[in-house]
Formats: C-alpha cells, sequence, structure tokens
C-alpha cells in the first residue's frame, strides 16, 4: 500500500507600522497586518506609542515566514514589544527552516526600542531570522534579543538546532554593526557546555543602544552589573554603540537580568506594559 504525505499548512504573516510626530506626540501614520501578525496597541502614559506584536498562530514551525517594516519619522518615540515569548518549534527531517525577517527605518532624531520577550528554541527546531536597521546619526536604536534553549524547568535539553540568527545596522548608509548567532548543531548541548560559548548555561542576551549618548552611559551600566541579578552579563562601548551580553540558567533569571539593565539603557523610562508583573 502506497501513502501519501500530505504538506502541512504553514503560517505567513506581514506587519508594518509607520509612525509620525504630530506636534510633541508619535501617532500611528500606517498600519498593515496580515496572515498570523496582528499589533495592539496599548495605552500608556507619556508622549510615545507602546505596540506588541502578536502571532496568532501560536509559535513558529519549519516553514513558516514573517516580513515585518517599521518606520520612524522624524522626531518620533516608538517602542515595539511582544505580547509572550516566541516558540520556535521541532522541525520534521527534510523541512526548511522557518523565515523572519524585519527591517526598520529611524529617521532623525527619533527612538526606536525593540524589546520583545524572550526566544524559546525548542529541540529539532530551525530559524533564519534578520533584522535590518537604517538610521540616522542623530537617531537612537535599543535592540534586546534574548535566547532560551529548551525549558529547562521542564526537563528539556537540546541535541539538535540549526539556528541563523543575524542583526545588520547601518548608520547614515554606512554599516555599523553586524552581529550573527549560528547554531547548526546535531550535539547543541554539548556546543553550549563549552566555556567560550555558553558555559553550560540555557539563556543567553544581547542587547545593543546605537545613540549619541550611548558610550557615556557605560560607567553607569558597569557599575549595574556588579548587582547579583546581573552575574554573567558584560558591556562594552565604542563608536556610538553600547553592547552587552550575558547568559543565565534560563529564561526567569535572564529576563530579570534584563529587567535591570533595561532601565540604564532607557533613562529610567519604565519597562513596556507587556513586561510589568
Amino acid at each position: 500500500m502506497n501513502f501519501v504525505t500530505t504538506p502541512l499548512q504553514r503560517a505567513r504573516g506581514q506587519f508594518g507600522l509607520e509612525v509620525r510626530a504630530f506636534g510633541p506626540r508619535t501617532r500611528m501614520a500606517d498600519l498593515v497586518q496580515g496572515g498570523c501578525c496582528r499589533l495592539l496597541f496599548p495605552r500608556v502614559a507619556g508622549q510615545g506609542l507602546e505596540a506588541a506584536t502578536v502571532n496568532i498562530s501560536g509559535g513558529i514551525a519549519a516553514g513558516d515566514h514573517i516580513e515585518g517594516r517599521l518606520a520612524c519619522g522624524e522626531g518620533t518615540d516608538l517602542v515595539v514589544t511582544s505580547q509572550a515569548a516566541e516558540r520556535i518549534y521541532r522541525a520534521r527531517a527534510g523541512d526548511t527552516a522557518a523565515q523572519m525577517a524585519v527591517s526598520c527605518h529611524v529617521g532623525a532624531q527619533a527612538r526606536l526600542e525593540w524589546l520583545p520577550h524572550g526566544t524559546i528554541f525548542f529541540d529539532g527546531s530551525r530559524l533564519h531570522r534578520h533584522m535590518q536597521v537604517d538610521m540616522a546619526a542623530s537617531s537612537t536604536f535599543l535592540f534586546v534579543e534574548s535566547r532560551i534553549f529548551g525549558r529547562r524547568g521542564s526537563g528539556e535539553h537540546l541535541s539538535d538546532l540549526a539556528v541563523r540568527d543575524r542583526l545588520s545596522i547601518r548608520r547614515d548608509g554606512r554599516l555599523l554593526l553586524e552581529d550573527m548567532l549560528r547554531l547548526e548543531s546535531a550535539d547543541v548541548a554539548s556546543l553550549l557546555a563549552q566555556p567560550a560559548i555558553a558555559g553550560g548555561q540555557g539563556a543567553v542576551a544581547t542587547l545593543v543602544l546605537v545613540s549619541p549618548q550611548a558610550m557615556d552611559l557605560l560607567p553607569a551600566l558597569r557599575a549595574r552589573l556588579t548587582e547579583p541579578e546581573c552575574v554573567g552579563f558584560a558591556a562594552s562601548a565604542w563608536n556610538g554603540m553600547l553592547v552587552v551580553r550575558g547568559m543565565a540558567q534560563g529564561g526567569w533569571p535572564l529576563e530579570v537580568a534584563l529587567r535591570h539593565i533595561l532601565p540604564v539603557l532607557r533613562n529610567g523610562r519604565p519597562l513596556p506594559s507587556t513586561w510589568r508583573s
């Protein structure tokens, strides 16, 4: 008897948001959302705008394709977060990697903050993700990405993983930062156990702040990193950019550390609404 394999349904999604300044306040000028992607807009105090991404498909599977576009006009203030952690599920043998791409334009004197919750990778997951940022020299861009390799509290441990996670930042048209995390291994647990990679920790984070004031924050940030909640994090600054990297045993201790670090990088502003406990 011959069996026919039915192709699995794959998610397609897109979102686009353009904001402009109306006096001192930032307001939506254009909104696009389709497929599995939605944007919600919590009411927050202040003159900026906050948007929360939602994936109504419930997670990312191999073969899914998501595209996003953010455009911040001159003098605007936009925070983009997520409703919850994103989950990257196990792929079948032979499945293509899920594709996620987000492009950002940050105009003069504008501020864009990309502050999603973490990404949880399940065993056997496959993901290619790329964020591209084109910003003005007078603008500010804050980026946070935390990656959780299995839910250790649930007894999950990874063996097979295929991830390429890339960040590209251009300032006034010139390449400023090209950062790539590439984990492609059939024995990822042994790879993460290496001291030069993760030292056996189950979660890692990268924070990048590009701003005319970024380098001035390094002393205050390093003082914050001496606190017990931030053990495992380090920071450096150069060329108008501040980069923080760190690791933790799991997703929750990593988020606790981020909750201590972000107020320094955000000049004391409250965390996004979906981060507040």
